[in-house]
């Protein structure tokens, strides 16, 4: 429980006076700063002076030992033997020394460099851990206003962190773009989910809301003479940031929002002319260009060259050119050929299988799984893909009964299609199709590693881990993902108590969701 708070006439007063503080907190830091600077630059000028002087003096010095060694060679045949050598090598050393002098101020110099700039990113660390520790601590004021008047509700995970429950939806957003809690699994959820509980305008109408109230705050700050410290300048620009990458996720992964509501996108556009940073603005246009033109290639699969196919013998004896047939045989003809469940090879049934099934999933948009949408009397309108794949499965299990069951006049060829059926369901685990794969000892064999693949032990335990070690591409079984959402489902509300939205809950959705999400077409 938290203790009531003032009237919000003292709030405001102190919130005022805190912003005061770090106002006068953050000159008086900028103003060490610039004097710390020229301080350093002033030193840096008087030993860049001196420096030059006795540099210069040095190659004056060197310049008269050049003379007076050429004179001294001019005068070398003057003195006795030994003499001159004696000369020319206390030259050589007074020269050698006064290298060493000059080499050693210039290392002074850099070294005296090194620690101004060292000086200068350590003051402007500082300055920075103070003001987002300031900044930090106004966010923890504000998140404790909220939740004692009813706006959120926060919970604590493992690390303490608190995470947000349940919230209004300008709450949501609010944290959605604020700079210090950037949480790309939050933005994740949120756009995956939030049209359970708010329309595309309403969030577009939002965003641009918490953009302007911004950019209000960002001109009164610049009129009072706020507009210099750079840790603002990286605070604005962290939260452009924010803003776009937003919108830049939004589009990427959701474009239908925006050709079901064309005026989002002139909304989007509206929005960019504020944000005069070219490199964030370029991001946008980009993806914005692409979708507009239908050049977006980011979710088409690379295909390879296909295996051959395995033809029927039957197939194969009568209509190949070393056959009796004729080679001009018209294609029509093959349709009064009967193939049987034991003509067609385990291997090229399971590629066909995977190839129809494959064509099926990645249709799937990931909001189908929202909100039980596929159990709905609009099932066919909510999650037309998800009841494509559902109707079709259910067909080849009864395909797959049928061609067992039919066969009553012999038990021998029962066995016979069982073990096939095993053959097939082990081929379609090879493909690393998890929604098709479902006698001799060796097909008893692959019978038994095929129901412990699909055993239902632990919710499906060893078929999850099955998915999360194979290498795409790769096609789930969405039942489990669905029981995972029904039972949250029906354990949980939309809404909590005071009307607000149950993010905890769209949250979690959302993570079973995203589990198999990039095996899904987003478009």
């Amino acid at each position: 429980m938290h203790e009531s708070l003032p009237n919000n006439s003292a709030t405001e007063t102190k919130l005022l006076a805190t912003v005061a503080f770090l106002r006068a907190r953050v000159n008086m830091l900028e103003i060490g700063i610039k004097e710390r600077e020229n301080f350093h630059r002033k030193n840096l000028r008087d030993m860049t002076k001196q420096h030059a002087e006795q540099i210069q003096s040095i190659l004056k010095r060197c310049y008269e030992t050049e003379k007076t060694l050429q004179e001294a060679l001019q005068r070398q045949a003057e003195f006795p033997d030994g003499e001159y050598d004696q000369i020319f090598a206390n030259q050589l050393r007074d020269l050698d020394e006064r290298c060493k002098h000059s080499e050693k101020l210039k290392a002074m110099a850099e070294k005296e460099n090194s620690d101004l700039r060292a000086d200068v990113y350590r003051l402007r660390g500082a300055l920075q851990e103070e003001v987002l520790r300031k900044l930090e601590e106004k966010r923890i004021l504000r998140d404790e206003k909220d939740e004692s008047e009813g706006l959120v509700i926060f919970i604590e995970t493992d690390g303490s962190e608190k995470k947000i429950k349940g919230a209004t939806t300008d709450k949501l957003i609010e944290r959605l773009l604020d700079p210090l809690s950037f949480d790309n699994k939050y933005l994740q959820a949120f756009m995956l989910t939030y049209p359970a509980f708010m329309t595309s305008r309403s969030l577009m109408d939002l965003i641009a809301q918490k953009h302007r109230e911004f950019m209000a705050l960002k001109s009164k700050m610049e009129d009072k003479g706020y507009q210099t410290p750079v840790i603002l300048r990286n605070s604005f620009s962290q939260t452009f940031d924010r803003f776009v990458n937003t919108i830049k996720t939004w589009l990427e992964g959701y474009w239908s929002d925006f050709q079901d509501n064309p005026s989002l996108v002139s909304d989007v556009q509206n929005l960019l002319e504020t944000i005069k940073d070219e490199k964030l603005n370029s991001i946008v246009k980009g993806v914005l260009t692409r979708k507009l033109t239908n050049e977006d290639q980011s979710h088409q699969l690379v295909k390879s060259t296909p295996p051959k196919a395995i033809i029927p013998k039957q197939l194969l004896k009568r209509y190949s050119p070393e056959g009796s047939a004729v080679q001009g045989t018209s294609r029509r003809n093959f349709e009064d050929v009967k193939l049987s469940f034991l003509d067609i090879d385990p291997i090229e049934l399971a590629r066909q299988l995977t190839l129809i099934e494959s064509d099926l999933f990645v249709q799937i948009k990931p909001r189908e799984f929202l909100d039980m949408a596929w159990m709905k009397d609009n099932k066919e309108t909510k999650s037309p893909n998800i009841t494509k794949m559902v109707h079709w499965s259910n067909h080849v299990v009864q395909w797959i009964v049928t061609e067992i069951l039919a066969v009553k006049e012999s038990h021998k060829l029962r066995a016979l299609i069982f073990e096939r059926v095993i053959s097939l369901g082990h081929q379609l685990e090879k493909l690393n199709n998890f929604n098709g794969a479902l006698v001799s000892l060796k097909h008893m064999k692959m019978l038994e590693d095929l129901l412990r693949v699909a055993s239902t032990e632990h919710n499906y335990k060893n078929l999850r881990a099955r998915v999360h070690s194979a290498n795409p591409p790769i096609i789930p079984f969405p039942g489990i993902y669905q029981s995972d959402l029904v039972f949250l489902s029906t354990c949980n509300k939309n809404t909590l108590d005071g009307g607000l939205v149950n993010f905890h809950k769209f949250q979690k959705e959302a993570g079973y969701i995203l589990e198999f999400q990039p095996n899904l077409q987003q478009i």
